[in-house]
């Protein structure tokens, strides 16, 4: 079944879940205190490359049309 899954979809589901993973990461440590800087830059990192992912996803979308062909 995965060989079947059009990357777009795989770039912006993946990109997306980094996002809200990464501001999770970023959130939690800002609620820790100041002795968990490190865990809010990685999170913010991980958000970042999540939005870059997601947004080639949502581009991929926009050239190429919806995740099924007319086909099926």
């Amino acid at each position: 079944m995965l060989s079947r899954v059009p990357p777009r979809v795989l770039g912006l589901a993946i990109g997306a879940g980094a996002l809200a993973a990464g501001l999770v990461m970023a959130l939690l440590g800002t609620f820790l205190g100041t002795d968990y800087f490190g865990l809010v830059a990685a999170g913010l990192v991980i958000a970042a490359m999540g939005l870059l992912l997601a947004g080639v996803g949502a581009i991929g979308f926009a050239l190429h049309g919806p995740a099924r062909n007319g086909r099926e």
